[in-house]
């Protein structure tokens, strides 16, 4: 009897871990007809902001650009380097380039493309459980500045507690550290598809 009711026990546990990994959703990516992924350097724009919070954009751009350079598997463009680029040529975040710019950031700069992103939703859900759930909705686009057309579009967006494994382990509980995992996840799938093949 007890032997039966210790194998119910962890067989509960079992399907309970599978389901919250079944759950979970990845990166949305669409590479465009004529995308080239011999891309190696990268200058990233400052991110949109399209929610209510005004720190989300420097936070996820950051975070984002953090993660991008801890891989090692593009080069990325200083901060302040691409902030200069911007003043000089008067440009706001989420603002799309015109040819002649982009021809001056491969000159510039030496990239082979850029990234812009946006935040489309940002925040804390309380009706997930016994605790407040970050969420953070975002899309980020790579464009080829060397030929002046884009190369991917991703659209992601996750809740902390789909990264549960049992019980409450495994709930990311902020939205840095929320961010952080996705942007692992929006990189691992840019590797996948061919981006940062260099040698």
């Amino acid at each position: 009897m007890n032997m039966s009711w210790s194998f119910k026990i962890i067989t509960l546990l079992l399907l309970t871990s599978l389901c919250g990994c079944a759950g979970q959703r990845m990166p949305q990516t669409r590479m465009t007809a004529k995308a080239e992924t011999d891309i190696c350097r990268i200058a990233i724009m400052p991110f949109e902001n399209r929610t209510r919070d005004d720190q989300a954009p420097t936070m996820a751009y950051r975070v984002f650009m953090a993660e991008l350079i801890g891989t090692g598997a593009l080069e990325v463009e200083p901060e302040g380097d691409v902030g200069l680029f911007r003043l000089r040529h008067r440009l706001f975040p989420g603002e799309r380039l015109l040819p002649a710019q982009y021809a001056d950031l491969a000159r510039q700069m030496k990239v082979d493309a850029i990234a812009l992103g946006r935040i489309t939703d940002i925040g804390y859900d309380n009706s997930r459980g016994e605790r407040d759930i970050p969420y953070i909705a975002l899309q980020i686009e790579l464009f080829d500045v060397r030929r002046g057309h884009p190369v991917l579009n991703t659209i992601h967006r996750r809740y902390g507690d789909e990264y549960r494994k049992m019980m409450h382990f495994g709930v990311i509980t902020t939205t840095t550290g929320l961010m952080a995992r996705m942007s692992q996840e929006i990189i691992a799938d840019w590797l996948k598809k061919g981006v940062g093949n260099c040698p």
